[in-house]
């Protein structure tokens, strides 16, 4: 028989979960056990199945991006399912398949009433799954209800975790940003988790579409996912190679996901007369652009911030007709996740990475 001893400590465990936390830049995440999160009136409490690796995470832990004060889980690309729910919940229930819109807008001023939640002027003063709010890097993760999207049961929850960002920074630039036309010349600077999926965003809009990458197993991948051209910029100029592939002229939209001097550079000087230029990647430092040539040529120059819940629902509609593929290609144990997010440093995943709780 268990002592009382052994009884409490029992129960005691059973109200803990496993989890990787940030605690101080420049320093791997900490496997620790946490008190299992419970649910306030309008939260629900996801399992969590699959949290995809991002490069937000490495920006965190470099200290580039700012979270709450530490200890944070983190982890925002969140899928799971529902555990339960709190009392003021109607729309979700035990067992449900659900994703995370990780980011909250507030749904009152002026941005968010216009449909553009992206750029709600509260936008980082509210709950960020992962940031400012304990993210899926964990067993389990307390959400407001309203953040949550239902996964369609033949979509798996590594797919679905992955389109929470990586797929739905695609979806929204190429769509409400890049605004890609039907057979418009389309270049994609970088071919990590984000550029693949904006590889078949840019396909599926009948663009012709250029692959840019220093790794020749991505930019196969790129070809398998739609990509119409690829080119190796440790190989050759881009600029050079983008006028081959578009007959001199250049490249109608540019989305660049390095956003560093060179592929700054390399985009600008590869667009068309009244190109596009879509900023996706972050840094944390000024890049260069030619005002001259900006003025002269008539370019514009954006950047592009995730997507709205409503896109997200879009994503799962797309993942369920198989309109657009999964780019999930490894998967890792959460003790793994510091080894995960040293392969995603190393650029050594093809696609996305997910961890799997």
């Amino acid at each position: 028989m268990q002592t009382q001893f052994e009884e409490a400590k029992a129960r005691t465990e059973s109200l803990q979960v496993n989890a990787a936390r940030y605690f101080n830049p420049n320093e791997p995440l900490k496997l620790e056990r946490i008190p299992k999160p419970q649910p306030g009136p309008n939260d629900v409490l996801l399992r969590v199945k699959a949290a995809g690796i991002c490069h937000t995470d490495l920006h965190i832990m470099a200290g580039m991006m700012p979270t709450r004060p530490p200890p944070v889980t983190l982890g925002h690309e969140i899928a799971g399912q529902v555990e339960e729910t709190g009392p003021n919940v109607t729309q979700f229930k035990k067992g449900d398949r659900t994703v995370v819109h990780f980011i909250s807008p507030c749904g009152n001023c002026k941005y968010c009433l216009e449909g553009r939640g992206v750029q709600c002027e509260n936008l980082f003063n509210r709950p960020f799954y992962g940031a400012s709010h304990d993210g899926g890097y964990a067993a389990y993760c307390r959400v407001d209800a309203d953040r949550l999207v239902p996964i369609p049961e033949d979509v798996a929850y590594d797919f679905a975790a992955t389109l929470a960002c990586a797929g739905l920074t695609a979806y929204h630039a190429v769509s409400k940003v890049g605004k890609v036309q039907l057979a418009e010349n389309v270049g994609i600077y970088g071919t990590g988790g984000v550029g693949m999926y904006t590889v078949q965003m840019a396909s599926n809009s009948g663009a012709n579409v250029i692959a840019i990458s220093r790794n020749q197993e991505k930019l196969q991948m790129a070809e398998t996912l739609g990509a119409d051209y690829t080119i190796n910029n440790n190989q050759t100029s881009v600029p050079e190679e983008v006028k081959k592939a578009t007959n001199g002229r250049g490249v109608d939209v540019m989305f660049d996901l390095v956003a560093n001097d060179q592929s700054i550079t390399d985009s600008t000087n590869s667009l068309a007369n009244g190109g596009r230029l879509v900023v996706l990647g972050v840094s944390n430092k000024p890049l260069p652009l030619d005002a001259q040539s900006l003025v002269f040529r008539g370019l514009s120059v954006s950047g592009s911030l995730v997507g709205t819940k409503n896109e997200l629902g879009d994503l799962m509609g797309l993942a369920k007709t198989q309109a657009i593929q999964s780019v999930v290609t490894r998967g890792f144990k959460l003790q793994e996740v510091n080894d995960a997010l040293e392969s995603l440093r190393q650029g050594a995943i093809v696609g996305r990475g997910y961890v799997s709780i």
